[in-house]
């Protein structure tokens, strides 16, 4: 009898096990199926051996030309990782203005110089008659759909992008290289000009050799009207966990007959921007990161002030600030970079130019306006 009892015992916690684990490990199996192909890859050993010369390449990683600080975390770290996937706590509670763009937007023939800022740091720039995308990301900032949510849709659609010259990756994190624009974009023609390592994500995912240039540092590529060049950042890459710095970030001079745009990607402060502005500048545009600074990670990001000192380093002559008004990455208020970098460019007499998202601008021409705050006075 006693064993009788064990053996049903036994089958009944072999069944809530079965009834508790199986539905756990097909979650998982469908979990990992979506999250693997979105890693990527990183340079293989042969190209990693290829790298070893190289001064900003050390013990198999890219690294900075001035140290970088890792996080440093403060009490409480409570929020800290779960905001990113069960809160939203520093969204707007209204609807943020956008320009409404599809294909019919565009004309065939890119025009002497206008830019579109779409969000966060994609950009639709026609600089001289030549058409570049950067950074062109239109779902959330995280491998799975719940991981960093969009604040809204984008003001145009992946699909409606219009034919371009040339897509200039900044960097690998996925709020900058997104999986699924790259999977729409394997049957176009268009070329890649990524930093080095960067194109064996592209590879992974489809795209063609041939479509791709990698570039280091000071390192330069020709698309239509334009010599684009690769400049030092001060930042870091990665998609996954032991991935860290196996494929280098990068900002990029836009250089043409008669206009000159600096895109920054993500990266903190540094002597750097003075360097690059003795050498390429004056600019007729920088495009700068204004948001996800904090003092937990001091050297990654720019803060408000220090966008204006870079800009002015670059000898800049517009300013268009990005990086902000799409995801909730750090600690401040979705408005507080542009609030910030608003009163010091005023106190700094640098010319600042705010289109609303999708907004076409032609700088020093099209006017813009303080659109965040009359958002918030009529929610």
């Amino acid at each position: 009898m006693t064993k009788f009892k064990l053996k049903r015992g036994w089958k009944k916690l072999l069944i809530i096990f079965s009834l508790i684990m199986v539905p756990l490990l097909i979650l998982a199996i469908g979990l990992f199926s979506a999250i693997y192909p979105q890693l990527g890859r990183v340079p293989d050993a042969v190209t990693r051996k290829s790298y070893e010369n190289l001064p900003n390449f050390k013990d198999g990683k890219f690294i900075n030309e001035e140290p970088m600080a890792h996080i440093v975390w403060k009490n409480p770290k409570r929020g800290a990782i779960s905001r990113f996937i069960i809160e939203d706590p520093k969204a707007p509670d209204f609807k943020i203005p956008q320009y409404q763009l599809d294909l019919q937007s565009f004309s065939d023939k890119p025009s002497d110089f206008k830019i579109y800022w779409l969000g966060h740091s994609t950009l639709i720039m026609e600089i001289d008659g030549t058409r570049i995308i950067t950074d062109p990301v239109f779902g959330n900032a995280g491998p799975l759909k719940f991981i960093v949510r969009r604040f809204q849709p984008s003001p145009l659609r992946r699909e409606h992008l219009p034919e371009a010259d040339a897509i200039i990756i900044s960097h690998d994190h996925y709020d900058h290289l997104e999986f699924d624009t790259i999977l729409r974009l394997r049957k176009s023609k268009i070329r890649f000009i990524v930093p080095l390592g960067v194109g064996a994500h592209l590879r992974s995912w489809g795209i063609p050799p041939e479509r791709i240039t990698e570039l280091n540092w000071g390192d330069s590529a020709k698309v239509g009207t334009l010599t684009i060049t690769a400049q030092t950042a001060r930042h870091f890459s990665g998609r996954s966990f032991g991935t860290r710095d196996r494929t280098l970030w990068s900002a990029f001079v836009l250089a043409g007959p008669k206009h000159k745009v600096f895109f920054a990607g993500d990266g903190g402060y540094g002597k750097h921007f003075k360097t690059i502005g003795e050498k390429f500048g004056p600019f007729d545009l920088t495009c700068l990161e204004i948001g996800s600074w904090n003092e937990r990670w001091p050297n990654s990001h720019l803060f408000p002030e220090q966008t204006i000192q870079a800009h002015q380093d670059l000898r800049g002559k517009y300013l268009l600030p990005i990086h902000w008004a799409v995801f909730d990455l750090a600690f401040h208020d979705w408005d507080e970079p542009i609030k910030r970098l608003h009163a010091t460019a005023k106190h700094a007499n640098v010319q600042i130019m705010t289109p609303i998202q999708g907004q076409p601008i032609v700088p020093g021409k099209t006017p813009t306006s303080t659109w965040w705050k009359k958002s918030a006075e009529s929610k």
